[in-house]
């Protein structure tokens, strides 16, 4: 049951990602700014949604007490949405026309930023022994990775302090989205048996 699930989700993924793009900038309502920025972030959560729909359907721990596989999809969907909310910080402004003549990415936008910030939540985990910090590591992994792949084959993935990349080939944007969270889920298991597994007392204390 769960190899059908990894496969519908994978093939979810992959359809959502190509047609996502096609309804956002290629179809007659794609001229209006309110209409692509809504479905721009609809697109954003579909694919972090259903990268951990597929990470979720490898481990076999969904339920566990160690992490609640509901709360971190809900978790891994929010961060791929709200990743885009730095164009209002870096447009200082509230209006579409604005956040959408940038002339420079904000740092949720930032590879950069987001490789630091993992590694310094899994260094803690590990060093703590939190496997609830450690599987939110990996939601947040999946969250920016699918977001910045998305948004680097237009612009590239930006890398500070090198600057950005050329924009990702459309064909290797899908194998990498479409294989990442596999490889995820995979890292996640081999690794998890390091880790304390909470009681329900000190589950929600860092």
């Amino acid at each position: 049951m769960l190899k059908v699930l990894r496969f519908a989700a994978t093939a979810v993924l992959l359809f959502t990602a190509y047609f996502g793009d096609v309804i956002v900038f290629r179809s007659r309502y794609s001229n209006s700014l309110l209409f692509r920025a809504i479905c721009d972030v609809l697109v954003h959560g579909s694919l972090g949604f259903f990268s951990s729909i597929i990470f979720f359907s490898i481990d076999n721990n969904y339920f566990s007490l160690e992490y609640d596989g509901t709360l971190h999809i809900v978790l891994c969907t929010f961060f791929s949405s709200i990743i885009d909310i730095d164009h209002v910080f870096v447009a200082k402004s509230i209006y579409l026309k604005d956040m959408v003549n940038l002339k420079h990415r904000g740092v949720f936008h930032c590879t950069t930023f987001w490789l630091a910030l993992t590694a310094l939540l899994l260094l803690y985990s590990y060093i703590k022994k939190r496997i609830e910090v450690y599987m939110f590591s990996f939601m947040i992994v999946l969250a920016y990775i699918t977001h910045h792949l998305r948004d680097g084959t237009r612009r590239g993935i930006w890398l500070y302090p090198l600057g950005s990349t050329p924009p990702v080939d459309k064909k290797l944007y899908y194998f990498i989205l479409g294989t990442f969270p596999h490889v995820s889920a995979m890292l996640f298991k081999r690794y998890k048996r390091y880790f304390n597994y909470p009681t329900l007392e000190d589950t929600f204390t860092v």
